[in-house]
């Protein structure tokens, strides 16, 4: 039918719930709705309608229940389904989470980068691992139904239904359908296929061609690089169990992780062996050890003997000789031979106290020796604690501190307490002063910590960030990084520091990504720089790097 038709249906309600606002699209089998529900809060939605004459109408709308039971974060979300009449028409609907771009609309202007189709594989691969992992098949993965909600990328829930099922397929084939379909049952491996296709066409705007030869896989275009290549090969095979699983492309994509669920297993395993081996009282049985788990090739090991360690050569440590073993008894009577009379310990500590008063006092006296030929001090605590501010010098007593000379422009005391620090150095900060006449600073010459005044008509040329806020990106978004993602903003600061202009210097590879940067950009506060005493305007170029482990910000004063 025209779109004139359908948009006749605008403003009919579904169900008592769902309003129909817009005509979204159709093909020659479906027509979809954007439309309004309250819950309780308004919400938009997504209505999908069907004829009720296709097939069995009751099986379709049974598994659009069991999928509205499905929670992934990465699955669009179903509010509703059932039967309505509009215009006399019977029809079967579904209502779903709406979101406002698809990938479909994107490919034809361009194909998406490495960090893109990463970015897209690894959310449409958890997806159907979590769908295969059930016994459910998605039955339809193609760029149209791969779409941006928010932050989020989500693969649609309304062809989902139980794998191992022959349906009819409604529509005319395409180069997402695995060449089994629709003779063969709906399985995984068409899944696999579907998303092999889908994601040649992410990476080069074209399809995987497929020959005439019935035996053959397809060719893959040349622009399809690794670490896709190997994944493409894998899921486009004629034959449906030489396929990858989406488990599989899990472990190839995440190699780490993998390793990671291997060590785990294998310690489990250790453990499960060790007790099933474990001899019972009073039988005698062999227990043999499991088969070595599966592992991709890419993360099987060279060897499963652990490595030997390097082998040292032992330092040379003298080692006391082990005494030679004597009976109980005899030593017993060593140990006795060896006990001391009570009295002892009591009397040599009183003459060793007894020494350390006699001496020490002549120990102090000569613990100073004057470098000038003159007596030393016979204060202990001259010796022990010198004045900070003295230095030794062979024309100076060491005995007696110098005292500090003032400059010869003295601060009031007012002035000095409001002073930063860094200008008025302190008492410890001060080198020894020579003596008097060489300690006088000349009228002409000013401190070189004196502070240039606002009013003295220099530019500082130089601002300061004041604050600073971070992107708020969530840890799902960052979770599907690989590498690092990096967004430049240019943002021209008022006389005031607050930022009046903020725009995108390098946008990046994601929209989501560059968003946020602009967002926090705008929200930044600075120390403007300042000329002849007064506040100006400025310019900056701020960095936003982000990675798996979170967001790293920088920036750079442009102007003036």
């Amino acid at each position: 039918m025209s779109s004139d038709v359908w948009k006749k249906w605008e403003g009919q309600v579904v169900d008592h719930k769902f309003q129909l606002q817009r005509y979204l699209g159709s093909t020659d089998h479906s027509v979809v709705f954007l439309a309004e529900f309250h819950d309780p809060e308004p919400k938009q939605a997504a209505v999908k309608f069907i004829s009720a004459e296709f097939g069995n109408k009751d099986e379709q709308i049974e598994s659009w229940k069991e999928a509205a039971k499905l929670t992934h974060p990465n699955l669009i979300r179903i509010y509703g389904a059932g039967t309505c009449k509009i215009e006399d028409r019977d029809v079967l609907y579904v209502a779903m989470e709406y979101a406002e771009e698809n990938l479909s609309q994107v490919l034809p202007s361009r194909p998406l980068s490495a960090e893109e189709a990463s970015e897209s594989l690894n959310a449409m691969v958890d997806v159907l691992v979590y769908l295969h992992g059930k016994n459910l098949v998605h039955g339809h993965v193609k760029p149209s139904n791969i779409l941006a909600n928010g932050e989020l990328l989500k693969l649609s829930s309304d062809t989902i239904f139980p794998a191992g099922e022959v349906r009819e397929m409604r529509r005319e084939r395409t180069a997402y359908d695995a060449p089994e379909l629709p003779v063969s049952p709906y399985t995984p491996a068409a899944d696999v296929w579907s998303l092999g296709a889908t994601l040649v066409e992410a990476l080069t705007q074209q399809h995987a061609l497929l020959p005439f030869n019935e035996h053959a896989d397809p060719i893959i275009p040349d622009a399809v690089r690794e670490p896709y290549l190997e994944i493409v090969r894998q899921t486009l095979r004629r034959e449906p169990r030489l396929r990858w699983t989406s488990s599989r492309i899990a472990e190839r994509l995440n190699p780490t992780a993998v390793a990671a669920r291997s060590v785990a297993a294998g310690v489990g395993t250790s453990a499960r062996v060790a007790v099933a081996s474990a001899p019972t009282a009073g039988t005698a049985t062999t227990v043999a050890p499991p088969a070595p788990p599966v592992m991709a090739p890419l993360q099987m090991p060279d060897s499963n003997e652990p490595v030997a360690p390097p082998i040292r050569t032992a330092p040379a440590v003298r080692v006391r000789p082990t005494p030679p073993r004597v009976p109980a008894r005899q030593e017993e009577v060593r140990r006795e031979a060896f006990v001391l009379p009570n009295y002892v310990i009591p009397l040599f500590a009183g003459l060793l106290g007894l020494v350390l008063l006699v001496t020490l006092p002549f120990l102090l006296r000569h613990k100073t020796v004057p470098q000038t030929g003159q007596p030393a001090a016979t204060s202990a605590t001259n010796v022990a604690q010198p004045s900070p501010s003295v230095t030794p010098d062979a024309n100076s007593n060491i005995s007696k501190p110098q005292p500090i000379p003032a400059p010869e422009t003295q601060l009031p005391p007012s002035k000095v307490a409001a002073e930063s620090p860094a200008v008025i150095p302190s008492r410890s900060s001060v080198p020894a002063p020579t003596p008097a006449p060489a300690a006088v600073r000349s009228k002409e010459t000013p401190p070189a910590t004196t502070p240039v005044s606002k009013t003295s008509g220099v530019s500082t040329g130089k601002g300061a960030v004041l604050d600073q806020t971070k992107p708020e990106a969530a840890a799902k978004a960052l979770a599907t990084i690989h590498g690092t993602v990096r967004v430049g903003v240019k943002v021209h600061v008022d006389a005031a520091g607050n930022v009046s202009n903020a725009s995108l210097d390098n946008a990046g590879p994601s929209r989501y990504f560059s968003d946020l940067s602009l967002k926090a950009a705008r929200q930044w506060v600075f120390t403007p720089p300042e000329s002849d005493g007064k506040s100006v305007p400025s310019d900056w170029k701020l960095q936003f790097h982000y990675t798996q482990s979170g967001v790293q910000m920088s920036s750079e004063q442009v102007a003036p």
